[in-house]
């Protein structure tokens, strides 16, 4: 099952990761590049134009934050089929509303695409949850690494394409049109072809839309696993500064256009697939994931801190493979760790507060990136994500240690 499986997963992540790395070349010059066409924010200042940069990213990760555990929970009473095809049809109708509302130029309604985005973000749990049903426990994070593999190829296609397609029409929502288009193919595909991993599946019970507020607490509780949960949110925080704040500082600071935009990211997108398919799978032949996390996760915070003072764009592109590598070792080799603390009948769950921990942090770091931004200054984003992933990595290898000695 495992070989019908994979393979559609991959296709219909990459498909989700294409519409979603789109966003990525955009919101800088839409929100923040008051010399560019696409610009939506005539007459508001420039802390109000990187405050409102910050809420529409963090928007999605919040309201992913509520909808992530709900959908991991109720593929395991459902199926892993039924709900990721909701989820994928549900994402392809907030790329066509996204780019409805920059044609007309509606702030309100961006927002309101945005959080319907988010809402079907929670496609990101199921899939975990239905590669721990087709995948032993000692080739997970090889396996995870397949997926992370599409995002990153995902990250190189949907930032190139957004900020390109955009140059090339002269119209900023032209990316989201495509993106809307691809979903529904994404829809057939996952359809028609997806087979259904979960069968032993739980009893139905009560869902509440606070289930993400009740897994924190279940995360920080679990005495099991808090600490690896610990640290798998101040990574995936730390990291978020990154992603949804590098595009601004390029554009402030370069003067970049949606291409250029669109190009940097890719470039990071390229560096990830080839460590997802190429060095993470080397790795892992000889090394552990802790052993691993040791290293990558020490290369993210370098590259986050040395970026806020690179004079110059390519210095920028010399220090990417640090960051990009480091991230891509790291996501695949926290995920293992986390699938491997719970029971096979608890996969959805936990991927599920994972993701959970994963869209707080993308809506908490952007929110923050704005405010702090416009108050401290354009290099205090990137220097809270720095020390964001250095406190995950001593919660990992200092204070987990203690606590198991």
């Amino acid at each position: 099952m495992a070989k019908r499986a994979i393979p559609i997963l991959f296709g219909t992540l990459l498909i989700d990761m294409i519409g979603f790395g789109m966003i990525f070349p955009l919101i800088p010059v839409l929100f923040t590049e008051p010399s560019s066409p696409a610009f939506l924010l005539q007459g508001y200042s420039t802390s109000m134009q990187l405050l409102l940069a910050g809420l529409i990213v963090s928007v999605f990760g919040f309201m992913q934050f509520i909808a992530a555990p709900i959908l991991g929970e109720l593929s395991d009473v459902y199926g892993r089929k039924k709900l990721l095809t909701v989820g994928v049809a549900v994402l392809a109708l907030s790329n066509l509303l996204f780019a409805f509302s920059i044609t007309i130029g509606s702030l309100a309604l961006i927002f309101i695409s945005r959080m319907v985005a988010g809402l079907a973000g929670g496609n990101f749990a199921i899939a975990q949850a239905t590669i721990a049903d087709v995948t032993d426990p000692k080739d997970r994070a090889k396996n995870f690494g397949l997926i992370g593999a599409a995002f990153g190829i995902g990250f190189i296609l949907g930032p190139l394409l957004g900020g390109w397609i955009s140059a090339l029409t002269g119209v900023a929502a032209s990316p989201f049109y495509v993106a809307g288009i691809l979903g529904i193919f994404n829809v057939i595909s996952v359809s028609l072809f997806l087979p259904e991993t979960h069968h032993n599946r739980r009893e139905a019970h009560a869902f509440t839309w606070l289930k993400g507020i009740h897994n924190i607490r279940a995360a920080l509780t679990d005495v099991d696993a808090r600490l690896v949960y610990l640290t798998s949110f101040l990574f995936l925080a730390g990291f978020s500064f990154f992603t949804s704040f590098i595009g601004v500082l390029v554009v402030a600071k370069f003067h970049l256009s949606e291409a250029g935009v669109g190009t940097f990211f890719a470039t990071s997108g390229i560096f990830i697939v080839f460590t997802q398919l190429v060095i993470l799978r080397l790795l892992t032949r000889r090394f552990h994931e802790k052993q691993i996390l040791r290293v990558s996760m020490l290369m993210v915070a370098s590259g986050l801190a040395l970026y806020p003072f690179i004079p110059t764009l390519a210095l920028m592109y010399m220090v990417l493979p640090l960051v990009a590598i480091g991230n891509g070792l790291t996501m695949a080799n926290m995920t293992a760790l986390v699938s491997k603390g719970v029971s096979p009948q608890k996969q959805g769950a936990a991927l599920g507060i994972n993701g959970s921990l994963l869209a707080l942090s993308q809506g908490l770091a952007p929110l923050i990136a704005g405010v702090g931004s416009s108050v401290l200054g354009i290099q205090a984003p990137l220097l809270i994500g720095s020390t964001l992933i250095v406190c995950s990595w001593a919660t990992l290898f200092i204070v987990m240690k203690k606590m198991q000695s």
